[in-house]
């Protein structure tokens, strides 16, 4: 199908059939209650079987898990874009993919874990495996629904922090181990940017010209290297450990500034936590614990010293907070398989 670009936002509002159906049902169940079981009584099953729609006082309890067969199938998509039926009933689900949400118009009510969020519009919500959720719009704000298989999830966003540093593994603890119904939201608010980009998306996939699926991969690259370039500081996110008192983005930014002279008990005082429960939180939100949290900055910050700089590796080592040159070689050869003298030459002959 083609969509011109100029016109997208009036193709996006148009309701879809099936909306229309949902829109019927929403409407007789809550202004015309009286007559709803017999509206429900007339409803053709065989429309809702072919069309695959949902009705609880049909269906009852609906499917709430999906794996990636039954959304992906036999096609060789690894992403698939679609607009959330406005008026779709809501119920709690998961799945074994990755869902974004993007607020294109309006707002929308998300329930993760059930707790219940008022998003707005420009809002982006990264959802990862088996995170419990559902969406509810029921009136005519507009959601696009970003779907990835979990494989082309990673490929897609961790190839973006190809170093090892903080924030990219904060991001992986939240949205990549073993754990669930963790989420980042982030509020993009009228980032045109980001608006476009999510057209474009959305026009390649019902579009389907040649290479697309390499082109969506590509914006969907696009489209996370935005997020974190403009709105990194206007991002929440969730970790199932419920310690909410704890903006864990300010702690590493914080530890990001101060690597050379920090120590734990220096920044538990800092956030006004004990040590003990300071460095517990830190664990379990980045699964990492200080000391590993702040040689990995320190490393970091030395590689780009050694590649960049003429300086001394003991000026480095005093400047990374490591006054003993003998333990930070210790510490740089066991991370890197190297020692920063060879870090060093190996970089000037690349």
């Amino acid at each position: 199908m083609k969509i011109c670009k100029e016109h997208f936002k009036e193709f996006i509002k148009a309701y879809h059939e099936d909306e229309v159906f949902y829109k019927n049902l929403y409407e007789e169940e809550h202004l015309r209650p009286d007559g709803f079981e017999d509206f429900v009584a007339r409803i053709n099953r065989e429309y809702i079987r072919e069309h695959e729609l949902y009705v609880p006082a049909i269906h009852g309890k609906w499917l709430n898990y999906l794996n990636e067969n039954e959304l992906f199938g036999t096609s060789s998509d690894h992403i698939v874009i679609q607009k959330h039926y406005r008026y779709s009933p809501e119920y709690i689900h998961e799945h074994e993919f990755y869902e974004i949400f993007y607020v294109y118009e309006g707002t929308c009510e998300n329930t993760i874990q059930n707790v219940k969020y008022a998003c707005s519009e420009g809002d982006v919500c990264i959802l990862p495996p088996k995170t419990k959720h559902s969406i509810a719009v029921f009136d005519d704000s507009i959601v696009i629904n970003i779907m990835l298989k979990a494989s082309t999830f990673h490929e897609v966003f961790f190839d973006i922090f190809t170093g090892k540093n903080v924030l990219s593994q904060f991001f992986a603890h939240i949205l990549y181990d073993k754990t669930e119904n963790n989420y980042l939201l982030f509020h993009t608010g009228k980032d045109e940017g980001i608006r476009s980009l999510v057209e474009d998306l959305y026009m390649e996939y019902e579009e389907r010209v040649k290479y697309f699926e390499t082109m969506m991969k590509n914006q969907v690259m696009t489209f996370f290297c935005l997020l974190l370039r403009n709105h990194e500081n206007h991002m929440e996110s969730f970790l199932n450990t419920n310690h909410k008192n704890l903006d864990m983005l300010e702690v590493l930014n914080y530890f990001q500034n101060h690597y050379a002279g920090i120590t734990l008990k220096s920044a538990a005082e800092h956030f006004n936590f004990s040590v003990p429960h300071f460095s517990k939180l830190i664990k379990e939100n980045t699964g990492q614990n200080f000391v590993e949290i702040l040689k990995n900055i320190r490393l970091e910050k030395a590689c780009y010293a050694l590649e960049h700089t003429d300086l001394s590796i003991m000026t480095i080592c005093e400047m990374i907070g490591y006054p003993n040159p003998e333990h930070f070689s210790r510490l740089f050869k066991k991370e890197f398989e190297m020692t920063p003298g060879e870090f060093r030459r190996r970089k000037i002959i690349s």
